[in-house]
């Protein structure tokens, strides 16, 4: 079970993973009505496994919606090694977040229509991509997020995406082992070292 925590613990906990003050400020009180005692179903002891992830996803809770612009060619290829071979293939999507979105996501996620890879690009605290997972999300929290996608850059619609997102994909089984966590997250172990300091600092403050 989670314990019931108020504003102002939510904070404290928030600027103990520093989180910005202003930042803890507005958002203490978003988790302080969303996060009951059922929220998770492991209750307290996957709380920093999770916050672990959302702060490191969000930056800090600082954003709620995928930074696609890009000025390197280089950065693009790192992070999408299988979709550009060569800087030069990058190039066109410099500084162009809607073309690369939609070069991205396209045919995949359940994005079959134009425009489809840029419309469901990451939004939330777990940047939820791709139409499928709008569906799904918005199916558990009532909420046609497929018409109406801009809701996820909401902040309470966020966390509860969030974690409907987290209960109905990372299994309880691999609660505190951060790689196979963060593997379920990000697809990868990208940031693995400031996830790890984001959920040991969480834990100091849940235990």
């Amino acid at each position: 079970m989670t314990k019931i925590r108020t504003v102002n613990d939510w904070h404290a906990i928030l600027i103990s993973c520093q989180v910005k003050p202003a930042t803890a400020q507005r958002w203490a009180a978003v988790f302080a009505a969303e996060i009951s005692s059922r929220t998770f179903s492991l209750g307290d002891s996957e709380i920093d496994d999770f916050l672990g992830q959302v702060l490191h996803e969000s930056s800090m809770l600082e954003r709620l919606e995928e930074n696609l612009f890009y000025t390197t060619p280089e950065r693009i290829v790192a992070v999408w090694p299988h979709r550009f071979g060569t800087n030069e293939q990058a190039l066109p999507y410099l500084r162009n977040p809607v073309a690369l979105a939609n070069k991205v996501y396209s045919n995949r996620l359940g994005n079959t229509t134009p425009g489809d890879g840029y419309q469901y690009r990451g939004r939330g605290l777990l940047q939820v991509t791709g139409k499928d997972n709008y569906a799904v999300v918005g199916k558990a929290l009532k909420l046609d997020l497929e018409n109406t996608p801009d809701l996820l850059a909401q902040p309470v619609i966020a966390l509860r995406a969030s974690i409907a997102w987290w209960e109905g994909n990372v299994p309880d089984c691999i609660m505190g082992d951060l790689v196979r966590v963060t593997k379920r997250v990000n697809g990868g172990i990208n940031g693995l070292a400031h996830r790890e300091l984001l959920t040991s600092a969480a834990m100091r403050m849940i235990v």
